[in-house]
């Protein structure tokens, strides 16, 4: 790959990294507010997809670390 394709793939990734984890952030909210007529399967969906999502979201930085260092030997040769 290039050095341009690298360079987008690792902004990419770290974008939805970012978004993933904000999603999270917010989904985590929902199970924290008192809960006044929530159903207990619902905080257990909000929990399951939270966990989902930051697994996603460490994934992501993951990749864009990987395309990082293939970024860096590029350009060290």
């Amino acid at each position: 790959m290039n050095k341009k394709a690298l360079q987008a793939l690792v902004t990419d990734f770290k974008n939805y990294a970012f978004v993933l984890l904000a999603a999270s952030v917010f989904l985590y909210i929902g199970v924290v507010l008192p809960d006044q007529g929530k159903h207990a399967m619902y905080d257990i969906v909000l929990m399951i997809t939270t966990i989902l999502f930051l697994i996603g979201a460490f994934g992501s930085f993951r990749m864009s670390l990987k395309y990082k260092k293939q970024l860096n030997e590029a350009e060290n040769k």
